[in-house]
């Protein structure tokens, strides 16, 4: 049984690793966080192979929760709650179920339509969609016998497919990291692969598991050690170099995050100051990177989070009054938020070539002009 943790940096090529790793003649499932993830998946197998290989699917982590871990079981679910079930009846929502305290008057009260996680109610609404949010938690509560689902469901998974790989691990966060974790026991084969230092910057399921331990921030070094105690082999060295960062980039990183990259040395690119900022920002084949807010300038932004995943021929990067102190010798990543430290991350290392730096002082003296 091989259980593996991929831990690669920005630019190492995680989906190429994942599409290049696969045997086209095995059984191969390839789960991914969101739609994008599965198009670029999807791109480079078609590279790779000219088409799809006809053994692989490649699903969303909803969609595999939802098709493997739920419906084949729906029976089994609907009678471990104790009501009927009917075929056919059943589908899926994106609505979020009844939270167990809402806001009323100004006052924190009980939510009359919140129901307990052992009330099939509390996974479903009044027309028999199962909530997408508590999904995975459904699948880990529900018994069949004695054995739980999830094993259950591991055991039909292997009869499926030889290998399972799972994209972007990073961004999976309490019940749906917990499931992921809980099922690797069971699977035969299962590949997780992801970057640490790109957690909590999508803008959605930023609390909890796995790092965060009540209100605590858990390190590197924690989450490796997490890992390993599930007996998950950890490596931390196979996509640790960046195809898309220059040398001096990966550099410049090492020494101001204190985050461990390095260059394949595919391309050269400098970090520059610029002494003439407006000539920067007017310039459209450079992308402007902004904390937040970027929708409110007419010049060609993005926010830091949402370019997540994105690759630029080079890119401005105006910091943030938390970040301002990065261009000065006694900058210290210490200060920052975990949270801060990887969209600061995850923006320093979007560009294949230039990266400019402007801080906010200097964005502030000519920002008025660019308001829509």
């Amino acid at each position: 049984m091989a259980k593996r943790v991929m831990l690669a940096v920005a630019g190492a090529g995680k989906t190429y690793h994942i599409c290049h790793e696969i045997q086209p003649d095995k059984r191969n499932l390839i789960v991914a966080f969101t739609h994008a993830n599965i198009k670029n998946i999807q791109n480079e197998l078609l590279k790779a192979y000219g088409k799809i290989p006809d053994l692989t699917r490649i699903m969303t982590f909803d969609a595999f929760v939802y098709h493997m871990l739920i419906r084949p079981y729906e029976a089994t679910i609907f009678s471990f709650f104790g009501e009927e079930y009917k075929y056919g009846e059943t589908s899926i929502t994106l609505k979020r179920p009844p939270q167990q305290r809402i806001r009323v008057n100004g006052r924190d009260v009980p939510n009359k339509q919140y129901k307990k996680k052992d009330c099939l109610q509390h996974y479903m609404d009044e027309r028999k969609q199962y909530y997408c949010e508590t999904l995975s938690e459904l699948a880990m509560f529900v018994k069949q016998g004695r054995e739980s689902l999830i094993r259950t469901a591991a055991w039909r998974l292997n009869l499926f497919f030889d290998n399972v790989m799972i994209d972007e691990f990073q961004d999976f966060r309490e019940y749906d990291y917990e499931l992921i974790v809980k099922i690797s026991k069971y699977l035969t084969n299962i590949v997780l692969v992801g970057d640490y230092h790109q957690h909590s910057v999508s803008g959605q399921n930023n609390s909890g598991k796995p790092f965060k331990k009540y209100k605590t921030e858990i390190s590197y070094d924690e989450f490796i050690k997490e890992l390993r105690g599930e007996k998950f082999d950890v490596d931390e060295t196979s996509l640790i170099h960046s195809r898309r960062c220059s040398e001096e980039i990966c550099s410049f990183i090492r020494d101001k995050l204190g985050i461990k990259i390095q260059s394949a040395g595919i391309n050269s690119g400098t970090v520059i100051r610029p002494l003439n900022i407006q000539e920067i920002i007017d310039d459209n084949n450079i992308v402007k990177l902004i904390y937040d807010n970027a929708s409110h300038y007419s010049f060609r932004a993005v926010n830091w989070s949402y370019s997540k995943g994105d690759t630029y021929e080079s890119s401005c990067v105006i910091l943030n009054g938390t970040t301002k102190k990065l261009v000065e010798d006694s900058f210290s990543a210490s200060v920052l938020k975990t949270i801060t430290l990887n969209k600061l991350y995850v923006a320093l290392t979007r560009s294949k070539g230039d990266v400019y730096i402007v801080t906010p002082d200097e964005f502030d003296a000519i920002k008025e002009k660019y308001y829509k």
